[in-house]
């Protein structure tokens, strides 16, 4: 293990976790106005302790994971009046913010000279979304009223040259997507990969004014006009533009690569951009529209970066499978929303975790096996922060135990179908 990085992250998590900026915090945000038994370090300790270990299935869990990790015997009534303050939510919104912030790690990083060096970060946005108590309906309403009338969605912004999120919103289900997107202004020398709830013509437009890149796969309501086109690498020759639909029904299952215009402002300006038309499971075909050159990107390189979208479908299944982020049983809105921020804040203990042991080991580490193990590794560095520990010993010897226990279990095929395939490196793999 490398001393230096074992020390330096460390260093970044007990800087982190810091007693008095944490309980300075709680008292901010109004979860704590005197510190008593229930401090705001030791309910975030403890929260945080119990969501990334077992199944949560109620407060009460909390509560006994609080009472046991602090010596005490407070009252149900007591600990959910504590929760049940609106500042429960900015606390915990606030300290995944200061997580986040301080626990970033890059993981990945361009090859070389390969077509993606060429920008700072691949970014990645969309959605997950999940029910709540139906009390709730008035304050998160859901899409499907009939089935789940109230329901949350987290919009989440991906690094993927961090391999975690870089920010997050919390929002009812029935609000529209679109609006969640990074602003545009963040996005120069960057590659935004987005589904298709997120496209449309004007953020296609401003991330090009901004010097961002896109690809973004577009619904059957996107109809834009035929310029120009390529059929399995051959050029095919339009005596008059027509329409994405009609061109792509006249060549199924043929990859495509198009040259296209929206009509704007009611006709009077066009805008051009290239689609991807990609043989799929849908009928409709696979359509990306991005404002990458043909070259270096070709449509193989184009298609293999979209795929990079899937490491953040990997990291909702993370959250929902191993940091509880699911329904729980309370009608109160500011324990709901402030346990929501409290399993993010979980899940990205556990992936600066994983990160921190690929540093210091120098070998790729699996996320998703440091997400099912990871538990009692934030358990032990809980217990000595609450009883005024240092956490040298328990951290060394967490990092020893995802070596030995959460490696990638093949770093040859993440290069070849993986998720390095687009010519990324893991920063600081040691052969």
């Amino acid at each position: 293990m490398s001393v230096a990085q074992l020390i330096r992250m460390r260093g970044a998590l007990a800087r982190a976790l810091s007693t008095d900026d944490v309980n300075e915090l709680g008292r901010r945000t109004g979860q704590s106005e005197r510190l008593r038994t229930i401090t705001p370090h030791r309910l975030f300790l403890s929260t945080v302790a119990g969501l990334a270990g077992g199944q949560v299935e109620s407060l009460a869990d909390l509560l006994r994971e609080f009472n046991h990790q602090n010596d005490a015997t407070v009252a149900y009534k007591a600990f959910y009046n504590r929760l049940a303050r609106p500042g429960f939510t900015k606390f915990m919104h606030q300290m995944f913010a200061r997580l986040i912030e301080r626990l970033c790690i890059q993981t990945l990083a361009p090859e070389g000279k390969a077509a993606v060096s060429r920008f700072k970060d691949i970014v990645i946005q969309d959605g997950s979304s999940f029910a709540v108590k139906k009390k709730l309906r008035d304050v998160f309403p859901g899409r499907f009223t009939t089935i789940e009338p109230a329901a949350i969605e987290v919009h989440v912004t991906y690094s993927g040259f961090s391999d975690e999120v870089c920010s997050v919103q919390i929002a009812p289900d029935k609000e529209a997507e679109r609006q969640f997107l990074p602003d545009p202004s963040t996005l120069k020398d960057r590659l935004l990969l987005a589904d298709r709830g997120y496209s449309g013509v004007e953020n296609f437009e401003a991330d090009r004014e901004q010097g961002g890149a896109f690809i973004m796969r577009l619904s059957r309501s996107h109809d834009p006009w035929v310029r120009a086109a390529w059929v399995d690498g051959k050029p095919i020759v339009l005596p008059k533009p027509v329409r994405l639909s009609r061109f792509i029904a006249q060549n199924l299952n043929h990859r495509m690569d198009l040259d296209v215009e929206y009509e704007r402002d009611k006709g009077k300006r066009m805008v051009g951009f290239r689609v991807i038309v990609l043989p799929g499971k849908e009928k409709t075909m696979t359509r990306l529209c991005t404002n990458l050159p043909r070259t270096p990107f070709s449509l193989d390189l184009v298609a293999r970066l979209y795929r990079f979208r899937w490491q953040i479908e990997l990291l909702f299944k993370e959250w929902k499978s191993y940091a509880n982020l699911h329904k729980f049983d309370t009608a109160n809105e500011h324990i709901a929303a402030g346990l929501i921020w409290a399993s993010l804040c979980a899940a990205v203990l556990k992936r600066f975790l994983a990160h921190a042991a690929q540093l210091v080991g120098g070998k790729p580490i699996s996320t998703r096996r440091v997400a099912m193990c990871a538990g009692h590794i934030i358990d032990e560095i809980v217990t000595a922060l609450l009883t005024c520990v240092s956490i040298a010993a328990a951290f060394r010897e967490g990092m020893a135990f995802l070596l030995a226990n959460a490696r990638r279990s093949n770093p040859r095929r993440d290069r070849k179908t993986g998720r390095l395939r687009s010519r990324l490196f893991v920063v600081g793999e040691r052969s």
